[in-house]
């Protein structure tokens, strides 16, 4: 018997590209199941006004999860690219969505990332921090291959200098780099604000339950109900997957609910 849950599926846009038809893609997720969508990658002038882009949700009866952005300057570029973040954790305030993901800047080439370059990455998030806070709505961390920080012990280092950030976990980042996402459910319980699932195939990125077995989304479930999560749980698929937008979007959710998602 499956255990009851409080916890919301969403669908991430990153398959559709960045100039999608929105009205298509969003009856696309719609029709497959999903309540809820994140906006990865589209500009706000694709989007459109936020009056619009709500008529259009709606008409599909979804909701906006959150807006997906990326701190991707800790340099002399730096002002602007926090301008570019702040419109967007405004435009998801329009939406009253609750949480902003982003993931870091790119990783120092041929070496680990400096203590000093953790500081400034931080910095810039207690920055965005404080205006999200404004808008209803807390910054989550999303660790990536070849991001400033890409590892457990490197997320830790970047939690160290910055006390408002919460982490938007990825399950598959997790199995990718060799951790146990289980135990980083539990671990980052506290600071868990924003889920991600796919899956993990020879170091490609696949449709859930066709990967290599190296996350049980069974148990991710199950360690989800057990330490009341109740937040958005999003599924995604990258652009340069084997699978397309569609059919992908419906095969993941059709095996999360064959697992009582």
């Amino acid at each position: 018997m499956n255990k009851p849950h409080s916890f919301k599926l969403g669908y991430n846009t990153n398959s559709w590209g960045r100039t999608p038809n929105l009205d298509e893609m969003f009856n696309d997720i719609a029709q497959c199941g999903w309540k809820g969508v994140e906006l990865i990658s589209l500009s706000l002038d694709w989007l459109g006004t936020p009056n619009q882009l709500a008529k259009k949700l709606k008409n599909n009866g979804l909701v906006l999860s959150s807006m997906f952005g990326r701190i991707d300057d800790i340099g002399s570029a730096s002002n602007t690219m926090l301008e570019r973040e702040k419109r967007r954790i405004e435009y998801g305030a329009e939406f009253e969505a609750e949480v902003y993901a982003f993931t870091g800047p790119q990783r120092p080439l041929n070496r680990k990332p400096s203590q000093d370059e953790f500081k400034r990455f931080a910095e810039q998030i207690e920055i965005l921090s404080e205006h999200a806070l404004g808008f209803g709505q807390v910054l989550a961390f999303h660790a990536h291959p070849a991001s400033l920080a890409e590892t457990e012990q490197e997320q830790d280092i970047l939690f160290s200098y910055s006390s408002q950030l919460q982490i938007c976990l990825d399950v598959s980042i997790s199995a990718l780099m060799g951790e146990d996402p289980i135990a980083q459910l539990k671990k980052y319980s506290n600071r868990l604000a924003y889920i991600h699932l796919k899956d993990v195939d020879h170091g490609k990125f696949c449709v859930m339950g066709r990967g290599r077995g190296l996350i049980d989304f069974a148990q991710v479930k199950e360690s989800l109900i057990d330490i009341g999560y109740d937040g958005w749980v999003v599924g995604e698929l990258g652009s340069g997957a084997d699978t397309g937008a569609v059919e992908s979007c419906n095969e993941n959710f059709k095996y999360l609910s064959s697992l009582g998602y």
